[in-house]
């Protein structure tokens, strides 16, 4: 009786099921259970994987975020300019629209709803780049009023209103005054935009169909 050999040469006994020396199967059934095993999953069709929401937030590392904010932010500083010169009391108001128009503008094609939250961020955010306008533009003007020629050319700039001029001061006193209000304009320039922001983000929701 002719011995069964293996493919690899190998001889053996009657009863194996593997081959004792490169681990062959002999029986055609283990040669598919061995198949089965190694075979890689099939892939998920594409239109069957789970969706996972990618969201950046609110913050400086949202690109869309940041622009907004900044564009609403130079706007608002002139628009603020004009409100202060035609009527004080519209000032605050411009600076809660400034943190209404940014979040209305975000959330206008946003993939997920803005939370009162996200809205209030947004808007401080506003609020923070029109604050650093602001601040850089005290330290210039401070810098140009701590010089002789500067300060001559504002007292005769505000002598032509009396009124404006009222209880200025001398040199220290006037740049003590700008210097010093900085942490109050902090506090007011961002915490309007804030409150516009979250106002903006609540009015009117709108609830996008889920894809």
């Amino acid at each position: 009786m002719e011995q069964q050999r293996c493919t690899c040469g190998a001889v053996l006994p009657d009863d194996a099921r593997f081959c004792h020396k490169c681990g062959k199967p002999q029986y055609e059934e283990d040669i598919a259970r061995l198949a089965a095993q190694e075979a890689p999953p099939a892939p998920v069709p594409l239109s069957e994987r789970p969706r996972i929401p990618i969201s950046s937030g609110i913050s400086f590392r949202n690109s869309r975020a940041v622009l907004i904010s900044l564009v609403v932010a130079a706007l608002a500083f002139f628009a603020s300019l004009l409100a202060t010169m035609l009527w004080a009391p519209l000032f605050p108001i411009v600076l809660c629209a400034a943190g209404f128009v940014a979040a209305r503008l975000y959330r206008s094609d946003a993939a997920e709803p803005l939370t009162a939250g996200a809205g209030a961020r947004l808007g401080w955010m506003t609020g923070l780049w029109l604050f650093l306008i602001v601040a850089l533009l005290c330290t210039i003007a401070a810098v140009y009023l701590s010089t002789p020629q500067g300060w001559e050319q504002a007292k005769a700039f505000w002598a032509q209103f009396p009124e404006m001029s009222k209880g200025l001061g001398d040199q220290h006193d006037v740049l003590s005054t700008l210097l010093m209000r900085l942490p109050f304009l902090f506090f007011l320039l961002t915490l309007l935009p804030g409150l516009g922001g979250m106002l903006g983000a609540k009015s009117n929701p709108r609830h996008r169909p889920s894809p």
